[in-house]
């Protein structure tokens, strides 16, 4: 097998085209690099350069080879990542989601050995588990493989905030359809939701915000609706500083209840089952909350 020094040197030198620029950028001496040059063509059994008596070229072949050997240099720097990153996920559980409610709900429990993955996810969720990139995902659908299991943890049920002139506050019952010709305000970072308003209310008129306190600021001084949710008021930043002079109207379409799933590889079902039972009573407790709520119908 060659050494990797050998292949890094070769893929600096295509990169840089001198021996002394080579060295330099290795942090040798331009003799040990013409010695790594000569090595690396003796291993191989071919000729790598072209030498004149003033310059070095690299030949066809060797051309191939430092795409080559940058090709492997870049497998082994993924494979290090990956390896790495599967270690850091047996000390920490990384967590990821499709929508911003169940994190509320997780982020409630401050857990310390919780790494929260940054981005909504839009991929395939199992193969991010099988990668080893998150060791739990929260969703509304549960994971169906032969390697997964997925824990009902709660439903997050969405309700819209009016104001008291607003004609739909007299309503008995509100649905989506109700709502598509009005002009709602809603946090940028919704996940999933966000297709669900567009494809419900193909013809209402969203104002995103992508500054928590900005989007209080606007809704204080407005009367604009806006939706929440059972999860919204333990949030740190979405769920603070909203109106309390809106009618709250829950609404009844089955999409506007969310059940939500912890999915992870059977195999770290023990490992997670402290803060899947925790995640489930926190949910218990905020739907308890919700229910009492004085804004509650």
């Amino acid at each position: 097998m060659i050494d990797y020094h050998l292949l890094e040197a070769l893929v600096t030198y295509a990169q840089v085209g001198t021996l002394a620029k080579t060295a330099q950028q290795l942090g040798v001496t331009q003799p040990a690099i013409s010695h790594t040059m000569r090595h690396l063509e003796e291993q191989l059994g071919v000729q790598l350069f072209i030498r004149t008596p003033n310059k070095l070229y690299l030949s066809e072949t060797g051309k191939y080879a430092a795409r080559e050997a940058k090709k492997l240099l870049n497998s082994n720097l993924n494979f290090t990542q990956r390896v790495q990153q599967f270690n850091q996920n047996q000390a920490t559980l990384t967590i990821a989601a499709n929508a911003p409610g169940p994190l509320i709900v997780l982020r409630a429990l401050k857990a310390p050995n919780v790494k929260i993955w940054p981005d909504f996810l839009t991929t395939d969720a199992a193969a991010m588990l099988a990668d080893g990139q998150v060791t739990c995902v929260l969703l509304n659908h549960p994971l169906d493989t032969f390697d997964t299991t997925s824990v009902f943890l709660g439903t997050e049920n969405m309700s819209v905030n009016l104001p008291s002139d607003s004609p739909l506050a007299h309503y008995p019952t509100l649905r989506f359809k109700d709502l598509n010709d009005q002009t709602l305000m809603s946090p940028q970072g919704i996940g999933f939701w966000h297709r669900i308003h567009q494809e419900q209310m193909p013809d209402a008129k969203f104002i995103y915000q992508d500054q928590s306190q900005v989007y209080s600021e606007i809704l204080n001084y407005s009367s604009l609706p806006f939706f929440t949710t059972n999860l919204t008021n333990p949030a740190d930043d979405w769920g603070t500083g909203l109106p309390q002079d809106r009618i709250v109207k829950p609404l009844t379409d089955k999409l506007a209840h969310q059940p939500f799933y912890a999915a992870f590889l059977t195999r770290h079902h023990d490992r997670l089952q402290p803060l899947i039972e925790r995640l489930q009573d926190q949910w218990d407790r905020l739907d308890a909350a919700a229910t009492h709520s004085p804004d509650s119908p």
